[in-house]
Order: C-alpha cells, then structure tokens, then sequence
C-alpha cells in the first residue's frame, strides 16, 4: 500500500513538475554574435542626437503649416487630445472612432511642440498626462463618456518619452529629465519583457503581449532609454536583427508586420500595410540603417504618386487608395536620409490631400472635401512633416 501511495506521489509531482514547464511563463532569450557599430554608437545617444540640423521647407511649405495648424487647432483639438475623427460616428470596440481621443495624436502634437516653444509644450504635456496617464502608463484610447482603455500602444508612450527627449534638446534644459526616467523605468518594467518591446500592456490585468510590431521599434528612443538604465548593446541589436531578419526581399522592400515571441514566427494578414513599413523605414533612417534598396522604393513610388495604402507578399497593391500620412512619412525618410530631392517630392503630393477652398469647413486641414471625414492621424502627420 505504502509502495503504491509513492507511485502516485511520484507521479503527480512529475505531472505537476510539467505542467509548470509547459504553462509559466516564457521567458524571451537574446543571442546575437556581434553588434553592429552604428548600434554600439547608439548607446551614446544624448539629447541632441534628437535634434535634425535639415531645413528643407520653403515659403509655400510654411503657409501651409499655419493653415493646418489653425485648422488642427481650432476644429480637432479638445481640451484633452485631439478628436479621432471630425465628424461624429457609431462607437466601434476594435478600432477608435469619431470623438473618441487617442494618446498616438497627442504624442505626435508633442512632437511637433516639441520644436515650437516651451511653454506651448509644456501646456499640452501636462494636459496629455492629465488625460491619459493611469500611473503606470498612457492609455492609447479615451471614448466618447471619458472611460480610459486600460491597454496602451508602446509605440505611443515611447513617441511621448521622445517628446520630453527632444524638447530637452531644443530648449536646452534638463528639466524633462526626472520625467524621463520615471516613465522610462516604468515603460521598461511593463511594455518591455526582458528588456525586449512588446506591443502593450494591460495595466487591470497586468498581462502582456505577446508580439512585437516591427514598426513599433523606434531604436534611437530605445537606444537612449538602454543607456539611461544600464542595459545592454545586445538587446538593441536583437531589436535590429528583428526587423531586419522581417525585411520581405529586393523586389519588394518592405517589412513584416510583427513578431511573435511565442510560436518565433513573423506574422501578417497576407498583406503588408505601408504606413507601418513605412515606419519601419524611418525608424532605419534615422540611426543610418535603412535599404538602399527600401529609399529608391520609396523615392518611386512618391515620384509615380503610387504609394498605396497596402500590398500583398508579391508587391501587388491591394488596396490602391492612398493616404496623406503615407506621404508625410515619406517626406520624414527623405528629411533622416539628408535627401533634400525625396523631402520636397513628397510634400508635393502631400499638398494634393490638403482642403484650399476657403469656403469649407475643414478648410487648411486633410480631408474628403466632400464627405467631410477628416482623421487625425493624416493632419498630425502632415503637420510633423512640415516642421522641416
């Protein structure tokens, strides 16, 4: 009896033993042979590694900036962040709607403070955080009643952290740093998993994804933050190798959407998105890594005003609208690849998506002159792109 009553004991502790090896958590291992320089020399970035010293603009470029940001002003903006949509809609669970607020349009609109003036900015960080900062992080969405979602976008909270980076720069101050290392620290224990991005964070139910979406690596902000908390090289070189082992080929040089940790696998719907590998590129171009082979894609595409909004795996465009951000991350590649000829190509076509009839409503804004919808995102965008 005694001998049985072992056999069970033993068996169930093995069983237990397994279950728990098969169901704890994954822990995310980095291995990389050797880090790239340009990587290496990003564990030196400082607050002025931030600043671009290009002026691209011209006289027409900085009228229309006015009549954007007036209109952005005075028809998008709230007294917490900037309506999603200008007109109304039916409130959806899957994607933001109408009225609702998203933390992504208050980053970028820091971004663009960031370079404008000090009191401005700190006007509109301060109204930023008063709305979306829950404690831990910037949730990525307000609806229409004031509820917070209690997920963020990585993506979101690091474009505000850079933000803070770059107006530190700009206004030659070190008053933005204690912010900065009281939200990094706090990014680093929850959007991170071992010191690896990961898409978000539920801060009610305290789990993480699972999944990293390539263009979500800003690695000159992720450069910055590892150095501020003593991480190392190796991580930023895994952010590297993760997208550019996503890098889709030479005849269609974009990139994977995400990649996820569980199953170690690239993922996509069979159709890559162009904002996001847009994204992607920029990111590259900023810490001098980008394809030649992605900017003369680029540089075609805008030339032909062919930058649809998503392709399959093949390079076919599915979907052949196009969007006014496509072409404001293309001018912000040509601004990060010095090349003044992609900048103004772009912003060219750019204009063709901007309201001149005086008589509109959502005239100097981006937008469907005739069905009035006009997002967020396209305008904050533009406006980024023509800060140079």
């Amino acid at each position: 009896m005694k001998r049985k009553l072992w056999i069970f004991i033993g068996v169930f502790v093995v069983l237990l033993g397994g279950y728990f090896l098969l169901f704890r958590e994954k822990s995310y291992k980095v291995e990389v042979e050797k880090v790239n320089p340009k990587i290496q020399r990003l564990m030196s970035t400082d607050k002025q590694h931030f600043l671009t010293k290009h002026e691209f603009h011209t006289k027409e470029t900085a009228e229309r900036k006015d009549l954007l940001k007036f209109f952005i002003e005075t028809r998008l903006k709230t007294d917490g962040g900037f309506l999603t949509n200008y007109l109304p809609d039916a409130e959806r669970k899957d994607v933001a709607t109408g009225h609702e607020l998203l933390s992504e349009s208050s980053g970028l609109y820091l971004r663009n403070l960031a370079f404008d003036t000090q009191g401005r900015f700190d006007n509109f960080y301060k109204q930023t955080k008063d709305t979306f900062y829950d404690g831990v992080q910037f949730s990525y969405r307000i609806d229409e009643q004031g509820n917070k979602y209690n997920v963020n976008a990585s993506i979101d909270d690091l474009r505000i952290i850079r933000s803070l980076i770059e107006a530190g720069g700009h206004f030659k101050t070190d008053q933005y740093d204690q912010e900065i290392k009281k939200l990094g620290k706090s990014f680093m224990e929850t959007s991170m998993k071992d010191n690896i991005l990961i898409d978000f964070y539920d801060s009610k139910s305290k789990q993480q994804s699972s999944e990293t979406s390539l263009f979500y690596i800003d690695l000159i902000t992720l450069g910055y933050l590892y150095k501020e908390f003593g991480i190392s090289a190796d991580y930023l070189q895994y952010h590297y190798q993760l997208i550019d082992d996503g890098y889709i080929s030479d005849d269609l040089p974009l990139y994977q959407t995400k990649f996820n940790h569980q199953t170690n696998k690239y993922e996509n719907n069979g159709t890559l998105n162009i904002i996001e590998s847009l994204l992607t590129i920029v990111h590259l171009s900023e810490v001098g890594m980008a394809k030649q082979t992605s900017i003369d894609f680029v540089r075609k595409q805008v030339q032909q005003g062919t930058l649809f909004n998503s392709y399959d795996l093949n390079g076919s465009p599915v979907d052949k609208n196009q969007s006014a951000a496509s072409y404001a991350i293309a001018a912000l590649i040509g601004v990060a690849e010095n090349d003044k000829e992609l900048y103004r190509a772009a912003i060219t076509v750019l204009n063709n998506f901007q309201i001149m009839d005086s008589s509109s409503p959502i005239y100097g804004g981006f937008g469907d002159k005739v069905t009035k919808q006009v997002y967020s995102y396209n305008n904050l965008m533009a406006l980024l792109a023509y800060d140079f």
